[in-house]
């Protein structure tokens, strides 16, 4: 279920970008030991993924709070969740 209240959602997305901020220092790690292309192949595509994440984080953020400001009824926000699932794929 898609939390709407905006502190908790601001919360969340931080610690989303701290994630994302590590894994840009594993990446910055891996080329400076000279780990293998494959390694940093899989840490790369590893960060793509979160960045397309939180992508999806923002979009949802969005509709939540600037179209909607919060208000849905359990369909809508049903209907919701079913599409942005489509894109998490």
């Amino acid at each position: 279920m898609i939390d709407v209240r905006k502190d908790t959602r601001h919360r969340q997305t931080l610690s989303h970008l701290n994630r994302i901020e590590g894994q840009i220092k594993v990446l910055k790690k891996y080329i400076k030991e000279d780990k293998s292309c494959r390694e940093i192949a899989e840490l790369t595509a590893s960060i793509t993924q979160s960045f397309a994440s939180l992508q999806i984080r923002t979009l949802e953020g969005y509709i939540l709070h600037q179209l909607l400001d919060g208000n849905m009824t359990d369909q809508k926000r049903s209907e919701l969740v079913s599409l942005l699932k489509l894109y998490k794929k």
